[in-house]
């Protein structure tokens, strides 16, 4: 008898996972529709944005700290 793995791997054969929904999509593909494509591509530049914002905010922080230590010193 044959394990659950091999029946699905002879049912559907070779295939990945869509990355935002989880539906099973071929070996090349990335995405299961255009859709899915389209959310990842808007989350990867809100990720970027929020990442640069974050940059931002830490030197902003580094800035004023040292500009403390000067005047406090």
């Amino acid at each position: 008898m044959s394990g659950w793995k091999e029946k699905i791997q002879k049912k559907y054969g070779p295939h990945h996972h869509c990355v935002i929904c989880g539906r099973a999509v071929p070996e090349e593909k990335k995405y299961c529709s255009q859709e899915c494509r389209d959310s990842a591509i808007t989350y990867e530049k809100k990720q970027k944005k929020r990442s640069k914002i974050q940059m931002y905010f830490l030197i902003g922080i580094m800035a004023v700290m040292f500009i403390f230590m000067f005047l406090l010193s």
